[in-house]
């Protein structure tokens, strides 16, 4: 039997918050935007929402496609900052991936990222061996929910559970169909009895044999 553990990445895996929002802000004067300052807090409200959110919040006044287009140079300047530096992990992310593959589960991570994002973490703490498939908003331009489809069916997988922290993490699986586990020390909360961890290293204990 194929199976294996999906992640989410933004409280989930790793807290980039605060390293996002000092490449976006050394970013924006090339685009002109010498007035907006991007906030953690402001980050976080829209954090796990896909990218045409994040741009319509911060370029409203631009069309859709304007918007996206200027994101998408705080995105590039995000993805080398991270690629750079790293984040602050939630975890030992490397041990925890390592000791699911000892149990034979794969490890997978599924988020509402650009292109590149994911990426940028496992080459900045060395993952890439550890982690079977990824994919992403900005890959595809789908929601979580249908992601989660294309990266159970891409691997053949008979049993999974995905990590999130947030609601939206949790609709989405409800949407596809793939059993939920609460990350609680992550930025969010669910509104529906679902079993959870208390810290990452909970995981393996969590999903069993």
């Amino acid at each position: 039997m194929r199976k294996a553990v999906i992640f989410d990445m933004d409280g989930t895996l790793w807290d980039s918050a605060d390293n996002i929002v000092t490449s976006w802000n050394q970013a924006l004067p090339a685009i002109g935007e010498t007035a907006l300052v991007i906030t953690r807090e402001r980050l976080l409200g829209l954090m796990g929402k896909t990218m045409d959110y994040f741009a319509a919040d911060f370029f409203p006044q631009y069309t859709p496609e304007k918007g996206m287009e200027l994101f998408h140079v705080l995105e590039v300047a995000e993805n080398e900052y991270l690629r750079l530096h790293g984040a602050a992990l939630l975890g030992d992310v490397e041990a925890v991936f390592r000791r699911l593959h000892e149990a034979g589960w794969g490890v997978c991570i599924v988020s509402n990222c650009q292109s590149g994002y994911i990426e940028a973490f496992l080459e900045h703490y060395h993952l890439e061996n550890l982690v079977d498939d990824l994919e992403c908003y900005g890959n595809t331009g789908r929601g979580k929910a249908d992601n989660l489809r294309t990266v159970i069916a891409r691997n053949g997988l008979e049993r999974y559970w995905y990590l999130g922290d947030t609601q939206g993490d949790y609709d989405a699986c409800a949407e596809a169909g793939v059993p939920f586990l609460w990350a609680s020390y992550g930025f969010g909360t669910v509104d529906a009895d679902v079993p959870q961890v208390d810290s990452l290293e909970e995981i393996v204990r969590a999903v069993g044999e």
